[in-house]
Parts: C-alpha cells; structure tokens; sequence
C-alpha cells in the first residue's frame, strides 16, 4: 500500500479502533436497570412514553414541556426504544452508549478535518470518548438528552465547518436545522452561537459576526421554553431562597471542582449536594485562580490561539448549568459537562502536544498511559450504575449529608422488599433537610407499612406543610385516619388527595376507600 493508502487507511482505522474501545467500556450496560430517578418520568412510569411510537406520543413529545425542558426529540428518540424494545432497560442503555460513540468519531473528524492535525484529532476524541465524567451522561438512560443534543450539536459544527469551507444558503440552512435538532433535544445548546466564534478564532482564523445572528434567536426561542418548563415543573421553588452571592460563589467553586474531577476523576457522584455554606477562602482562591487562567490563556492565545479558544469554550459551555438561575438541588453535575469538557481537552492535547513536538516518543507514552488510565477508571465508574442501589450507595460513599441519596436509595431497598433497611435511610433524609417534602411523604408512607401510623402521621403533615399541593401526602393521611378509626377525618382529606390528582393506581384506590367508609 503506497503511502495515499496508507493516509487514507489510517483515519478509518482510528475511528473503528475508538468506537472498540469506548464499547469495551460501556458494553456492560447491557444487563443495567433503569433507575428510580428521573427514568420513571422520562420512560417506565410514563405511558405517553412507555407506549412506544403514537399518535398520541408524538403529540405529546412536541406540545408538552412540563418536564423540565421542550424536548420533543428527546422523547421521540425514548418512544421509538420502547417500540422496538418495550421496557428491557439494558437496550435503552445500549442506544446511549451508541449515541456517546457517534459523537466520539464524530470529535475525530471534526477537529481533524479543521484541524488537519491526525493525531492530535485522536486523542481528543479518546479523551472525550474514555474520560469517566461521561459516564453519567452514558450511563443513565434518563440523559439521553445529554447524548442526543451533543451528536446534534457536534452535526451542528460538522455542517458548519463544511459551510465555513463553502458558503451558501443551503449549507446555513443545514447548520440551522442541525442546531435546532440539537436545542430540541436539550436547550443547554444556546450556547451554540459563542462556540462558533470560538471555533472562528481557532482553528478556522475567521470573523463572520453577524450570520451567528439566527443562531442567537434559535437560542433565545430555547431559552424562553426552558425557563416556562421549568417554571412549571416547579424546578425552581427549591432555589428560590438561594441569594445571588451563595449562587455567585457556587458557580465560581463549581469551575475549579470541574478542573479538579477533569485532572483526578474520582469521587463521582449522580448528584453533589449543594452546600449550606462556602468559606470565603474557597471563593477568593477559586475567583483568583479562574481569573489568572483566563488572562494567561488570552495572553498566551494570542501566539497559540487553541488555549483561549479551548479555556474560553469550556467557561462558556458550562453558563447555561453552572448555577447562575439555579435549578434543581445539585451544585454541579457530571453531566453537565458533556460538551464544554472538549474545549478543556483541546487545549490539554493541543497544548501538551505543542510542548512536546520534538519528543514524539514521549508523547504518545504519556497519551497511551492517560487513556488506559481512562479507561479503566470509566470502566470502574460505569459499573456503580447498575441499578438505583448502587447508584445511590455510591453517591453516599463519596459525599456528605446527601439527602436526595438518603431518600431515592430507601426506595429503591424498600422495592426490593427490604423495608427495614430503608428506614434509617428515609429518616436521614428528612433529618438533613425537614423541607424536603418528596422524603417527608415517602418516609410517611414507609412508616405506615411498617405498621406505625401515630409515627407516619407528623411527615404526611410536614410533607403538606413544606408543600400544600402534594396529593400523595393527603392520601397518606386518610388512610391513617380510617386506620385509627377517624373517617371523617378521612374523607375531606382523600377527597383533597383526589382533587389535587394521584398516579392512576391510588386514585382507583382512593374512590374505593371513599366508597368503603361513606356509609360510616
């Protein structure tokens, strides 16, 4: 083979090479069960989405943002794995751990094709493709969304870089489609304008401000969506209290905490309570430290273009998650880093690989030793995301004082049939946090299996108290009221239960209780 061949040959090598090894990470998925957060609303306890591919279906994936976000493709993309797969989760699995290949070879052949740089191109793409902060994303079928934005986004680039090389209506047209597929599978895509300029200044050394203009009200249309499905969702009654300057000085710590799990992923966790309290010292370091990588990789980009283009897309990529409008519980999350992590890694590869131009041995030892590295950790990392269990387990082991861990493990024991070994995790959870209505109910409802309802009466009221509108918890306390012979107590509050609406399952329940002691 002459050495065209060869040239030809090698990238194809490459791509298949890192599709092998990014399913040798994830292919365990495949015996993994759905876990019992979020994945019961996004598929095994919603029948718009369980039922597989309808009319109906498809009607609600494109009218219906409620659920946080307006994500029509994401819920078409779990409707047709329900179709061809009905509920096996380790199927649903598998379709994320293709989608997180894609999106590796398609790193790969992006930054190679703007790039013109081989190997470098490669090690990118490993590193996105191997680095366990992606195992949230991959493992969890309830980020799907995660996944299917970044292949539309990384589209998105794809077709961008092909207009940059050859303008024209068409190909823009296409960039726009491609984004929007992308904002209508997760909207943290609105940063989409601002990686283009990024991408702009290197490798494509272009100015073009203006044609970013669509994109920016593509973005601006997302933005207003999310904020009234969230909104709705009540996404953000929990943070509301949460003043600007704990948010403020989150965010700045979260950054470093970003680096910090790039460099030495360890620790991994669904979810990373948020604190009670930062030290100012964690601010001041993390303000500074922030500030003295920004000036030195403008300073510095200046000659060596990729280490602005590469800081600035990850400090950019994470604004839309880092906590500024806070929602939901979390300080960070691994997933949010999906995308924003590859501007990290650009800068790694391509400044490392600056560095040590003349000492190309070296080079690929170390990139060789980083990626097994990787890989093994993912590896590990992947496993604890076998069911909600061992989520969970997890997730207490590396953090502290985790309530919504406290809480989804004690459900997940009690399904399992193992009421008393949930208990202690239930009353830790309403201990960290009393407020937290969801853990108040449940530990009220695991009290009253137990056989104790004087004790499951007061978290029923709390639940109410911290939330007037949980039907759940009005439920729970009629039936501690028929139980202790108090039915007309009862009734008021089961009929509140049924006005404010219960899961199908209680509310037959419910009017049959009613029917029971209505005689009485």
């Amino acid at each position: 083979m002459n050495d065209s061949g060869r040239k030809n040959v090698l990238p194809l090598v490459i791509a298949v090479s890192l599709a092998a090894v990014t399913l040798a990470v994830y292919l365990q998925v495949r015996t993994f069960d759905f876990i019992n957060f979020d994945d019961p609303g996004y598929v095994t306890e919603n029948p718009n989405v369980s039922g597989g591919l309808t009319r109906a279906g498809i009607v609600y994936a494109f009218t219906n943002y409620t659920w946080f976000y307006w994500q029509p493709l994401t819920w078409l993309s779990h409707m047709l794995d329900c179709q061809l797969f009905g509920l096996r989760a380790g199927w649903h699995h598998l379709t994320n751990a293709a989608l997180h290949i894609a999106n590796s070879i398609l790193v790969f052949l992006i930054f190679r094709r703007m790039t013109g740089a081989l190997w470098r191109s490669a090690i990118l793409a490993a590193l996105f493709a191997l680095h366990p902060l992606r195992v949230e994303s991959v493992a969890w079928i309830a980020e799907r969304k995660d996944v299917l934005s970044g292949f539309w986004f990384l589209m998105a680039l794809w077709t961008y870089v092909r207009y940059t090389e050859k303008p024209g209506n068409g190909r823009y047209r296409l960039v726009l489609l491609c984004m929007l597929m992308g904002l209508m599978s997760k909207p943290m895509l609105v940063t989409v304008p601002l990686l283009f300029l990024l991408v702009d200044y290197w490798p494509l050394r272009r100015v073009a401000i203006a044609e970013k203009l669509p994109m920016v009200m593509l973005a601006a249309l997302a933005a207003a969506l999310t904020w009234i499905g969230q909104s709705r969702m009540g996404a953000m009654l929990w943070s509301a209290g949460i003043p600007l300057p704990m948010r403020l000085s989150n965010a700045l710590v979260s950054y470093v905490r970003y680096i910090g799990k790039t460099i030495w992923p360890q620790n991994l966790a669904i979810l990373y309570p948020y604190p009670a309290s930062i030290p100012a010292w964690q601010v001041a370091g993390a303000a500074l430290l922030l500030i003295s990588i920004t000036v030195a990789a403008v300073w510095v980009g200046r000659k060596h273009r990729y280490l602005a283009a590469g800081w600035l897309w990850f400090v950019v990529g994470l604004v839309p998650t880092i906590g500024l409008v806070q929602v939901g519980r979390q300080a960070m999350a691994d997933r949010f880093s999906y995308i924003p992590l590859i501007g990290l890694f650009v800068a790694l590869v391509w400044g490392v690989g600056g560095w040590l131009q003349d000492h190309r041995y070296v080079a690929a030892v170390a990139a060789a030793m980083v990626l097994v590295a990787c890989g093994v950790r993912s590896w590990q990392q992947t496993r604890t995301w076998r069911d909600s269990v061992t989520v969970f387990e997890q997730a207490l082991k590396v953090t502290r004082e985790n309530c919504v861990a406290h809480r989804h493990l004690a459900v997940a024991l009690e399904g399992r049939g193992s009421l008393e070994a949930a208990l202690p995790h239930y009353a830790e959870a309403v201990r960290i946090e009393p407020s937290y209505f969801l853990a108040q109910c449940a530990y009220g409802a695991a009290l009253l299996k137990h056989g104790e309802p004087e004790a499951a009466a007061p978290h029923f009221s709390a639940a109410i108290r911290y939330f007037p509108n949980y039907a759940a918890a009005y439920y729970g306390l009629g039936q501690i009221f028929i139980r202790t012979g108090r039915t007309r107590e009862a009734v008021p509050a089961i009929e509140q239960a049924l006005r404010i609406g219960l899961s199908p399952g209680d509310e037959a329940a419910a009017h049959a209780m009613l029917a029971r002691i209505a005689p009485l």
